[in-house]
């Protein structure tokens, strides 16, 4: 027996040395920690703060203007302006528009195994303007001869929420949760009616319309739905990542303004959507024993090392801020000098604002290289996909000097379609299982913008007694081409940073923000015009248009956006 005992050890001795001589030529890992299913540590309150973004999704429609100051026929606007003669006239417009945001919150969360639910208040400021220059409202009536002195602007400041959340624990130290609630924001309407007469002089004191300025202030309540995920950094401390969605419906205001004469009155509508970003870190209040031993599950070795390639895809929301200046305009005609279009223009606005937000895909990979147990390097390329496009009827440039009819068959938009990076990264480990990191480099995005010139020629009988006509500037036989669409690649930066939480030792997950500026694209047109147009109809008569000679325009596109970015990757080892 003793021999037999002897000759077994022997073998095993024997197969240990071989085992370590073989394990002295494989890369040593850390020991793999194991934490139970379920570690007592979320419950509690909290108090955090949050930095993002708020991205607007709003339209003002008009709904009724009347103004008795006009003669009985002309008195509904719409009709004088030709609207209920056959012109599709512009009676309203989007108000999008993108601020940063700061957002204190506090909650109270119960834990349930692995199972996470709260309830969860914040009150959050952004404060966010859009304003349209050259008409008090947005609609084909109010054309205020190209002047600043009219404009319309939507604003929205702060907002609040009260929440329900439920939350999954796919990680002692990390959380996966949904929330809703009710929501409310501040949102104002003003409206600006010229006091120039060098403009349409509606609200010229003592003679027009008052007053020239009307403000509508509201606290309208909604809804909040969204999604984000929650990491324990520290004892006590937790980071955040969060998309929510708002909608607060549709609101209506009537606008009264008197003179001598008369009374305006303008009813319209206003509906309002929010997208909002937060990166947050919250203070939890409590020592129970499941955070320590939480905070010694976090700090442990990860299993493996975070170096090697990685592929993931993300979801999230890409916020444009784009906007389209026209920088000169002049027609040319054959035995006379050039037409600056611009010349003497003072109180005239030249520029439009087409922002935009909307939901973003995209699949990234990158190579990490772990320098030390606190430090990591790395490159990424990404590719985003969030195609959406915003327009400006009653004008087929921007800006409100050259080119439009007031009606729909006039319109300029920009469109947006894939964005893509090459970024460098450099990361700090908070703990093993959580890299914090800043991301910067080269950026490049698609842009297209479309000009479509009215084509439309036909007589317009606006009432008994008023006879006006349309006349579309590509009418065939005047300007052409009547539509020209033009596209370009842009090229610009981005920087940013973000989070990143290891679920298993190939797994990761990320919450991230950039922002990217393209700068400005410069396009040139070209319309020619060398012919003429006739209207003939029996009650109307005959018209005959004639124009001769080029119109060349050229306009500034300014881009920039704003990125918040869900996502997960695969790391190979």
């Amino acid at each position: 027996m003793t021999r037999l005992l002897r000759l077994t050890l022997t073998a095993l001795a024997g197969l240990l040395a071989v085992s370590a001589a073989n394990a002295a030529d494989l890369p040593i890992k850390a020991p793999i920690f194991k934490a139970p299913a379920a570690i007592e540590a979320w419950g509690g309150f909290y108090v955090g703060a949050g930095l993002g973004f708020r991205a607007n999704e709003s339209s003002v429609n008009v709904n009724s203007a009347t103004d008795t100051t006009a003669p009985l026929v002309l008195q509904n606007m719409f009709v004088a302006g030709d609207c209920f003669a056959g012109l599709p006239c512009v009676t309203g417009r989007s108000f999008n528009g993108t601020a940063f945001r700061i957002s204190p919150y506090l909650g109270y969360n119960w834990q349930i195994g692995r199972t996470v639910l709260g309830l969860e208040g914040d009150v959050a400021y952004a404060d966010q303007t859009t304003r349209i220059f050259g008409a008090a409202y947005p609609a084909t009536p109010f054309d205020g001869g190209a002047s600043t002195s009219n404009s319309f602007a939507l604003k929205t400041t702060w907002d609040a929420s009260i929440r329900g959340r439920a939350g999954y624990l796919v990680d002692p130290a990390v959380l996966l949760y949904g929330t809703a609630g009710p929501s409310w924001i501040h949102v104002e309407t003003t409206s600006n009616c010229s006091t120039l007469l060098s403009a349409d002089g509606r609200c010229v004191p003592g003679l027009g319309l008052a007053p020239a300025t009307i403000t509508n202030s509201r606290t309208q309540l909604g809804y909040t739905v969204g999604a984000g995920i929650e990491a324990m950094l520290w004892p006590n401390w937790i980071a955040r990542a969060e998309y929510r969605f708002a909608d607060y419906g549709h609101f209506s205001n009537t606008d009264i303004r008197t003179a001598a004469a008369g009374v305006q009155t303008v009813s319209y509508d206003t509906s309002l959507k929010t997208h909002t970003a937060t990166f947050g870190l919250a203070y939890k209040f409590g020592n129970a024993p499941g955070v320590t031993a939480l905070a010694a599950y976090a700090a442990a070795p990860s299993a493996a090392s975070w170096s090697g390639a990685y592929l993931g895809v993300g979801a999230g929301i890409r916020a444009n801020q784009v906007s389209s200046s026209n920088d000169a305009a002049t027609f040319t005609s054959t035995g006379f000098p050039p037409f600056n279009l611009l010349a003497g223009c003072g109180d005239c606005f030249l520029t439009d604002h087409f922002d935009t937000s909307s939901a973003r895909l995209s699949p990234y990979v990158g190579y990490n290289w772990q320098l030390d147990p606190k430090w990591l390097i790395g490159v990424e390329g990404d590719f985003g996909w969030a195609d959406r496009q915003n327009s400006v009827s009653g004008r087929y440039l921007p800006g409100g000097i050259v080119g439009g009819s007031g009606g729909l068959n006039d319109s300029f938009s920009i469109r947006t379609k894939w964005d893509a990076s090459i970024r460098a990264r450099v990361g700090y480990f908070v703990n093993p299982a959580f890299l914090a990191y800043l991301t910067g480099g080269a950026a490049w995005m698609s842009l297209e913008q479309t000009s479509n010139c009215d084509t439309a020629l036909k007589p317009l009988f606006t009432a008994p007694g008023f006879v006006a006509s349309e006349v579309g500037a590509c009418t065939a036989g005047l300007l052409a081409p009547a539509i020209i669409k033009q596209s370009t690649i842009r090229t610009g930066f981005t920087v940013g940073g973000g989070g990143e939480m290891k679920l298993t030792e190939n797994w990761i997950l990320r919450g991230e923000y950039r922002y990217a500026d393209f700068g400005t694209a410069r396009f040139s047109q070209t319309r020619d015009c060398n012919g003429s147009a006739t209207i003939n109809d029996p009650v109307f008569g005959i018209q005959t248009v004639n124009c001769f000679g080029t119109q060349n325009t050229t306009n500034s596109v300014r881009l920039q956006s704003h990125m918040a970015t869900f996502g997960i990757a695969y790391r190979f080892n």
